[in-house]
């Protein structure tokens, strides 16, 4: 498997694990069903524009895939900091990750449902779905790509709810800088 592959699953996934913390923080129980909808269609969604990439890139000179790779991922990177920026900038807007999490939860309040499950891995997917066209797919099967997606998704789902439970009683922050780094670092590698 190869380094970059991992990283941008890892990348991808924070926006999973903040999602759990902003659900386990609000004492939102996500079933385990919930958990599993939401990893694998964020898997599916992911190894599906990796392989669209990969058709895409067949019919783009090299230099434009380079430069149009670095473009996506450095926006999403962008985002990511906007994500992180203290609540005092997103009153006008909210457009974070933590809020379209809490405006897909509108059934039972107290329990993320498997149809809201479905909606928030879309949301949760959409960069996914950039940064897999714009990425160069790895020499793995479809299979490897998408169980190990799903299973980094599942992982960091469950970590973020446990975080959440445990760590957010006493201290509040907000790890969607870590994902901007992660971006950032991947967007210039597309440019050597």
């Amino acid at each position: 498997m190869t380094i970059s592959f991992l990283f941008l699953c890892i990348a991808l996934s924070t926006d999973t694990f903040t999602a759990g913390l902003s659900y386990s923080a609000g004492r939102v129980r996500v079933p385990f069903t919930s958990m599993c909808i939401i990893s694998v269609i964020s898997g599916f969604m992911f190894t599906v524009s990796l392989h669209a990439g990969k058709i895409l890139t067949a019919f783009i000179p090299a230099k434009l895939t380079s430069i149009l790779s670095f473009t996506i991922l450095f926006l999403l990177a962008l985002y990511k900091l906007y994500d992180a920026l203290p609540d005092s900038f997103h009153r006008r807007h909210n457009l974070t990750t933590a809020s379209f999490s809490e405006k897909v939860n509108k059934k039972d309040i107290q329990i993320l449902s498997s149809g809201e499950a479905a909606l928030l891995s879309v949301v949760l997917s959409i960069d996914s779905i950039t940064a897999g066209i714009s990425s160069e797919t790895p020499l793995l099967s479809p299979a490897i790509i998408f169980f190990t997606a799903t299973a980094i998704h599942f992982l960091t789902m469950a970590l973020g709810l446990s975080a959440g439970k445990f760590l957010l009683k006493k201290i509040s922050y907000n790890f969607s800088w870590l994902s901007a780094v992660l971006f950032f670092i991947l967007a210039f590698t597309r440019l050597f």
